[in-house]
């Protein structure tokens, strides 16, 4: 079941000053990690992947995960440092048709040196802020016992 997108973590990814990384595993169960800033969201809160290499470990494995049904993850890292964790799963890919095509044509009008290996759409199925302040304070919450003993120490 797809996982809403909130408006801010959509900014956040339509900002082109933020950073965009894309986490992969192959058929091995290697994983594969890239900055990528072809990222995006559609208008029904899809994550719109364009690869612009056919034979990318990336494009590999983002295939595989389409065929098999298993996630990716998309950290996205804001110029304000705030952090976003979404997994999903490939759910389409296009190499043909008019919708290629037109991604194909915003592809090339960034860059006359790019190309379009495939037009990929994922599913959200989490969406984590992982920015640290909020991880301290909502794993805090969770495990209050959970401290270092030279924590202890110093506000005694």
């Amino acid at each position: 079941m797809a996982e809403e997108i909130t408006k801010e973590i959509i900014d956040a990814i339509e900002d082109p000053e933020s950073i965009k990384v894309l986490a992969t595993i192959d058929r091995h169960g290697v994983p594969h990690v890239v900055a990528k800033g072809t990222i995006s969201v559609t208008e029904d809160g899809q994550i719109r992947y364009y690869e612009l290499l056919e034979s990318s470990q990336t494009n590999k494995n983002v295939t595989y995960a389409l065929w098999f049904d298993r996630q990716v993850a998309i950290n996205i890292i804001t110029k304000d440092k705030k952090s976003y964790q979404i997994k999903g799963i490939p759910r389409r890919s296009l190499v043909a048709g008019k919708e290629y095509e037109k991604a194909y044509v915003t592809v090339l009008e960034r860059s006359a040196d790019n190309d379009l290996a495939a037009v990929y759409f994922i599913e959200p199925v989490s969406v984590v802020e992982e920015s640290y302040p909020v991880r301290l304070k909502e794993e805090n919450e969770k495990h209050p016992l959970y401290i270092h003993i030279d924590r202890l120490a110093k506000d005694a």
